[in-house]
């Protein structure tokens, strides 16, 4: 069973608990928490902090300072939030709380960590219960330079950058908060003819944005990993940290385990391949047995899905996803592209979360025998593959929408919600475009 922490709460009677529905395998014996709605907003009435090993809030600090760190330096303080004797990198953070063989945290000092400062470049992994903290504000992470050198090129703006994947205005944002994407040109010309276009040329990396880019107006996302956690098999939690970037998912956990995964204020964001044939998502979680909850973090602009979540033989999954949100994923040639996505027989429960405007593919879209909880989540869909889905149950997976809204237009065919030989349950649902599409076998009913 979880342990939950005590919390500051609205006075009762503004808290209205809230049922988990009839038939909704959670296993509550081991994650075992309540639902309730405050002002109209349903959340989990569970401590985030509470869900991971507690050795890790009583094990070793070790401070990263990306300024004025030093690697060689210990990372201890006297007291947490000390950075005195920081490391400048997360991963000299990791392998020295490796070599202590116990839980330990991470603190990190807000700013910008750039390239192989995370992982260095998926080589430096923790192998202990670990907590990754932005200490008392935002940590951002670049698989790329925050600053770039531009030089006029006549036509075009040139920076020596290498292995380029990705390439985005950060001076102009989208109306969902990301960054605007550059499209590829097939040549220096071609870039050169059209604005809002890039493109790599030997060694040089071309921009077109129509003016003199500032040194921090690009973000340029290279070939280096994200927060990449391949072999990592022990309880994880992240707080404050914002990942620009990764050729294998912004966030990607991949190995077999039994523990929780946590994030909190957390952002995960334009994951970017090594190859079109290797698109990966922005978040992506694979192979754990137990509880993986998000509260209020993001996923977006991923090359593939947004949120995936996937048992792949490893059954026991139970996913939390707390005001979270995914918006613009999908890149290049990917289809079947998801704001959200789990399959097999993952359980998940979705809090007010938001999703929508994925490239091609459903904005949530639940798969196989999984089975997903929705309750006051939005999803927007407007695909360009010629039918827009904003909700969609598929195979033999069960759905329960509890006011949720499915907004889908745009293309000749448009559904809120469809099950696709999928079982959906509804209860205030509201589809304020699209129709609700019923196929191979699948059911819509309320309850």
């Amino acid at each position: 069973m979880l342990g939950v922490g005590l919390q500051v709460f609205a006075p009762y009677r503004n808290r209205v608990p809230i049922a988990f529905p009839a038939g909704f395998n959670w296993d509550r014996t081991r994650f075992d928490f309540d639902i309730e709605q405050v002002g109209g907003i349903y959340r989990a009435d569970v401590a985030p902090r509470d869900l991971v090993d507690p050795a890790i809030w009583n094990g070793a600090a070790f401070h990263v300072d990306g300024v004025t760190g030093d690697d060689g330096n210990s990372g201890l303080g006297a007291t947490d939030g000390d950075f005195a004797n920081a490391k400048r990198t997360i991963h000299a953070a990791f392998v020295a709380g490796n070599a202590t063989g116990a839980a330990y945290r991470v603190l990190v000092k807000p700013g910008t960590y750039a390239e192989a400062a995370f992982t260095r470049n998926g080589k430096d992994e923790p192998n202990q219960p670990v907590a990754v903290i932005g200490w008392g504000g935002a940590v951002r992470y670049r698989a790329g330079p925050f600053s770039v050198v531009w030089s006029d090129a006549g036509g075009t703006f040139t920076a020596s950058e290498s292995s380029v994947r990705r390439v985005f205005r950060c001076d102009v944002l989208t109306e969902e908060g990301l960054y605007t994407e550059l499209t590829e040109a097939a040549d220096v010309a071609s870039c050169s003819a059209t604005v809002n276009t890039w493109v790599h040329d030997g060694t040089l990396l071309h921009v077109n944005v129509g003016g003199t880019p500032g040194a921090e107006d690009i973000a340029v996302i290279r070939s280096f990993h994200g927060a990449r956690f391949m072999t990592h098999d022990k309880d994880f939690y992240l707080e404050n940290i914002h990942c620009e970037g990764g050729i294998s998912g912004a966030l990607h956990f991949d190995a077999v385990a039994a523990r929780n995964i946590v994030g909190v204020n957390c952002s995960f964001r334009y994951s970017a391949p090594s190859s079109p044939t290797a698109l990966q998502d922005a978040a992506r979680v694979r192979r754990t047995d137990g509880l993986v909850a998000f509260f209020e973090c993001d996923a977006s602009g991923g090359a593939k899905d947004g949120w995936s979540f996937h048992e792949d033989g490893t059954a026991g999954m139970h996913v939390l996803l707390q005001g979270c949100t995914g918006w613009g994923n999908g890149f290049s040639t990917a289809t079947s592209c998801n704001g959200f996505t789990s399959h097999d027989g993952v359980r998940a429960i979705l809090l007010g979360g938001a999703f929508g405007l994925s490239r091609n593919g459903t904005e949530v879209h639940v798969i196989q025998s999984t089975e997903t909880w929705a309750a006051g989540c939005r999803a927007v869909a407007r695909d360009i593959d010629g039918t827009s889905v904003a909700f969609k149950c598929s195979n033999g997976a069960l759905m329960w929408l509890q006011e949720c809204s499915g907004d889908a237009a745009g293309q000749a065919e448009n559904y809120a919600l469809q099950a696709n030989a999928g079982t959906v349950f509804t209860r205030g649902f509201v589809a304020l475009s699209g129709g609700v599409d019923v196929a191979s076998g699948g059911s819509v009913t309320p309850f």
